[in-house]
């Protein structure tokens, strides 16, 4: 029985937590925004996360004996905005900055499964876990997918469908994949010119 009431009681202060932290950070969240593990979610300000987006926090993984113990830090800086169908799994730090603008179906991901080919499946592999920064001021196109280790610098542009997996400088564009930076912003110009090849 007192095992009963301790679960009901669990229960019921997890909702309330989950609550307030939706009514102090998503008030312009979309109702389909789903959270797993969201006392790992940071945000500095007010969200704007548009349909079916997830963040998704992972702090154990069970697929390995004994369960592989994670530290799950994701966090949002000031002004974020994402448009629809963005997901982010987290098992490690996640640093995106301020007045950064997300287009549809991004996903930002910092772990991979080990690559070791000696288990049955990868799944019973360990995860690598790399931290991913995403300066201020930075907009991810539509499609991107911003892979584990990957350091985006302020005020950067990655265009629509790029993978991200390797660093990209400030004040830079970069497409395709693997995405490589085909334009720099000129200060003195103040224009945005083609990298010399």
């Amino acid at each position: 029985m007192l095992g009963w009431a301790k679960k009901i009681i669990y229960r019921f202060l997890f909702h309330r937590k989950r609550k307030r932290f939706i009514e102090t950070y998503c008030r312009n969240c979309a109702s389909t925004l789903q959270l797993r593990e969201f006392e790992y979610i940071h945000p500095s300000g007010d969200l704007f996360i548009g349909e079916n987006s997830q963040l998704l926090c992972w702090s154990a993984y069970n697929s390995v004996q004994p369960p592989q113990q994670l530290s799950p830090n994701l966090r949002i800086g000031k002004n974020f905005h994402a448009t629809r169908n963005l997901t982010i799994q987290c098992a490690g730090n996640i640093t995106i900055g301020d007045d950064v603008l997300v287009a549809s179906d991004v996903f930002i991901i910092n772990y991979n499964h080990g690559l070791s080919p000696l288990t049955a499946s990868y799944l019973e592999n360990k995860l690598d876990v790399s931290e991913v920064v995403i300066g201020n001021g930075v907009w991810l196109g539509n499609n991107v997918v911003v892979l584990p280790g990957v350091h985006i610098g302020d005020k950067t542009i990655i265009g629509a469908g790029s993978v991200v997996t390797r660093d990209v400088p400030p004040y830079s564009i970069a497409v395709g994949n693997p995405a490589k930076v085909i334009k720099k912003y000129n200060n003195k110009t103040q224009q945005w010119e083609n990298i010399d090849k």
